[in-house]
């Protein structure tokens, strides 16, 4: 999980119980244990940076070669050479010039992070002038919006009713997993969109068999699902490329 700079110093600080605790350093870990201190939580590992290239550059920083088409080997890499909780840069997607961000792998510390959010959560998408423009209100506006969203769709009364309907969107994807062998996570995305329609409207889409679909009439009846799936994930494919050049870092400072 990746966490803006001031989300993740408000969350270091915080623990339940009302008590307050710091994350620590290699150097503070140190420090602790020579004064006999225990020690808890995942030691925060700072990678080199340098200005606008963040820790892009691998001879510089140690870090794993980031490609598009390799996000989710560079996370598992990522952790296993550098652990649980990393301060590294990215421009476009961190802070600053240096492109300061954290992130943390340990889902028990990241409840922590949600905790401490407030009232007002600040995620990534805030980063990203592409996507911040779309985002009509913040603050309160957006917290109302939220609020009203997430008691129809979160609440454990509300979720009851949704269940059977992704299960049987899950049921349905799971028959034909064997035909999305060559793209695994294509596969997971059609998924993903079949169970979310399945609670959000109602409705049925099957776009993860159709997809695969040799039936000439079953893939025009659902050719306007699969194209939807297709620009969607378009979408976040091209707003994440086009975050990692400079050019974009510079309009996202100056872009509404």
């Amino acid at each position: 999980m990746m966490l803006s700079r001031s989300t993740a110093k408000a969350a270091i600080t915080h623990h339940g119980g009302g008590k307050s605790r710091l994350i620590p350093t290699t150097s503070t870990i140190h420090r602790l244990k020579s004064s006999g201190c225990p020690v808890t939580g995942p030691i925060l590992k700072k990678v080199p940076t340098l200005p606008f290239v963040g820790s892009m550059i691998p001879q510089h920083s140690g870090l794993p070669v980031f490609q598009m088409s390799r996000q989710y080997e560079f996370n598992s890499e990522l952790r296993q050479k550098f652990g649980e909780f990393i301060h590294y840069g990215i421009p476009g997607f961190g802070v600053g010039l240096h492109g300061h961000m954290y992130t943390i792998f340990d889902p028990n510390e990241m409840a922590k992070v949600v905790r401490s959010e407030g009232a007002y959560p600040s995620g990534l998408i805030e980063k990203l002038w592409q996507w911040r423009r779309a985002m009509l209100e913040s603050g309160e506006g957006w917290k109302r919006h939220r609020t009203f969203l997430q008691t129809g769709m979160l609440d454990p009364v509300a979720a009851r009713g949704f269940l059977p309907g992704i299960v049987l969107a899950a049921e349905s994807a799971s028959s034909v997993a064997p035909l999305h062998s060559h793209n695994v996570n294509e596969y997971m995305n059609y998924t993903a969109f079949d169970m979310f329609c399945s609670f959000m409207f109602g409705k049925q889409m099957n776009t993860t068999s159709t997809s695969v679909s040799t039936d000439p009439t079953v893939k025009g009846e659902n050719k306007e699902n699969e194209q939807f799936v297709t620009a969607a994930l378009g979408v976040f494919e091209k707003t994440n490329a086009m975050s990692l050049f400079p050019l974009e870092f510079i309009m996202a400072k100056f872009f509404p």
